[in-house]
């Protein structure tokens, strides 16, 4: 019985040779990027923004049945409503470590790449007959895909749930053209259970879809919301208003949830999209800013614009500016540009932070159909252009030099974006590495552990369990498994009533400890020190790091 198992997994894996190499790849990526964030965290490269707060608020719920954090002073739901929470705490329930989530986060992230290969592999087909080719071609988005600085910005910073979106994004697209209707649901589902406002991408996705299926590709899709009748009758318009109609329904659910849970009574019909640095908070906000005040709306879009300019070149560079040749498509990065280019936050267009998700799964979407426009054109004009030699002609209908041929420029292809992308990753080479001004990306050769994070880690296992902790940004991840630690300079009022804090610790004279002017930790600890309120108890000189406990008890 086993013998026939094993012959049938034998023969799948020969068949699916190709998906299985891709898989491969992108699970090798997975392990890559977790080793850089378990190096990044014995690195004290993390921070209380926000792997330390979501770690906690995990830790939180097993303990107290809420996502309250004192990072926020109340509960972590009523800010950024991810009910995709309540799937991390069964693993986190045995886990119970912020590494835990960095890791999950990072193999979502990884095989978000083995989707965009499915992707290539399902439209290119329709264009390119060889299997080598084809295969070559996927492999090469996939391997865009992991080396993508915009990728890697979702692992350099530490952890955010928004990371997880290029995966189910790309993954909803996939069952669309694959006509899996109930995963395509489930994919939106878990879209807008990441944030309630990714309902605005949810909606531009399904949009998207609808016009999809009237295009010369689209019409091959059988199915679509409904199964009852092709993708473009009455039925699925009707199913699309409907969804649309539950994913408002949702958004203003969200919306009166968030204020119940942060005690405010008070509803409005216009959730906001909840972005930093603007005059408006909404897409309609920001429409009537354009006709009401165009000067106003000039000014904030040319605010940052150096950043915003290079950063949007980069985007489309890195991927051969093949997304501009399927404009279509470019609809799907409408709410990321809506959301960030109005803004003069800088985070929003800058290497590093987790905001490349939202146009991440839309850019490689819209480049592999950019490709598959251009070889339905070159087609075209290979078979309308009656100038071209017959030597020529047989030349290239000589199957073996064609595919030589392909093969090649496909590999320079692959090389020229690698060229391109590496050097603005994670995992870029010592001397080798462009870091644009305003860039946070870190570097895996640049995260060395020191020994202070295996401090810190021994510290947190020997504290009571109940302990009322105050740390600074950096430091708290390594204390989340407590209810009450409090982060400088973050956590609201955590300079009032120091007494209550029975530990303290801190990177002396450290970028966050001086943070908070004359609330700064640094001036916390000097005068805690001086007045005898506090005592030293531990240090770890290597990591200038102190563990000061309050006399009192």
């Amino acid at each position: 019985m086993l013998s026939g198992y094993n012959v049938r997994i034998s023969d799948y894996i020969k068949k699916h040779r190709g998906d299985f190499i891709a898989f491969s790849i992108a699970l090798v990526f997975s392990v890559i990027f977790s080793i850089f964030s378990i190096r990044q965290y014995y690195s004290l490269g993390t921070s209380a923004y926000d792997l330390g707060i979501n770690a906690q608020e995990l830790y939180s719920f097993i303990h107290t049945g809420s996502f309250y954090t004192p990072l926020l002073n109340e509960n972590a739901l009523s800010q950024h409503f991810t009910i995709f929470k309540f799937l991390q705490l069964p693993l986190y329930y045995i886990f119970p470590s912020p590494v835990t989530i960095m890791v999950l986060e990072n193999i979502f992230i990884a095989m978000a790449g083995y989707i965009v290969y499915l992707l290539s592999m399902t439209l290119l087909k329709d264009h390119i007959k060889s299997v080598r080719i084809l295969f070559l071609l996927s492999i090469g988005f996939l391997l865009s895909y992991e080396f993508s600085p915009f990728s890697e910005s979702l692992v350099s910073f530490p952890f955010h749930n928004m990371a997880f979106l290029p995966f189910f994004f790309l993954l909803a697209f996939y069952a669309f053209l694959t006509e899996r209707r109930v995963l395509h649901i489930v994919s939106i589902v878990f879209i807008i259970s990441l944030h309630a406002n990714f309902v605005y991408i949810a909606a531009i996705l399904l949009l998207y879809e609808f016009l999809f299926i009237h295009t010369v590709r689209g019409r091959t899709i059988g199915t679509w919301l409904s199964r009852k009748t092709g993708p473009g009758g009455i039925r699925n318009f009707v199913y699309f208003i409907i969804f649309l109609g539950l994913l408002y329904g949702y958004l203003v659910l969200a919306f009166v949830m968030k204020l119940h849970l942060a005690g405010i009574s008070s509803v409005s019909v216009l959730p906001t999209t909840g972005e930093t640095g603007t005059p408006v908070g909404s897409p309609i906000g920001l429409i009537f800013l354009l006709f009401e005040k165009p000067g106003e709306f000039i000014s904030i879009i040319w605010s940052n614009h150096g950043y915003k300019r290079f950063f949007l070149n980069l985007l489309f560079k890195s991927n051969l500016y093949l997304p501009l040749f399927s404009p279509l498509s470019l609809i799907l990065s409408l709410p990321y540009g809506m959301y960030a280019i109005p803004s003069s936050y800088s985070a929003y267009y800058q290497l590093g932070y987790q905001y490349s998700a939202m146009v991440l799964g839309a850019i490689y979407i819209s480049a592999i159909l950019g490709l598959y426009n251009l070889l339905r054109l070159s087609k075209y004009i290979y078979a309308h252009f009656k100038t071209v030699p017959v030597s020529i002609h047989r030349i290239l209908k000589i199957r073996l030099f064609k595919e030589i041929t392909g093969i090649s420029i496909v590999g320079v292809l692959i090389a020229i974006i690698l060229v391109i992308s590496i050097p603005y990753g994670i995992l870029s080479t010592p001397g080798t590495e462009l870091t644009p001004h305003g860039s946070v990306m870190n570097n895996i050769y640049k995260e060395v552990p020191d020994g202070s994070a295996v401090f810190l880690i021994n510290v947190s296992a020997s504290l009571p369990p109940n302990s009322y902790i105050l740390t600074e940004n950096t430091l708290m991840p390594y204390f989340s498994n407590f209810l009450h630690v409090y982060a400088s300079p973050y956590s609201p009022g955590y300079y009032n009533n120091i007494s209550r804090y029975q530990y303290i610790i801190i990177q002396n004279n450290s970028f966050w400890a001086l943070q908070g002017g004359s609330h700064s930790l640094q001036n916390i600890v000097n005068t805690g020190l001086q007045n005898g309120d506090y005592k030293l108890i531990e240090e770890y000189k290597p990591g200038n790091i102190m563990v000061l406990k309050n006399e009192r008890y």
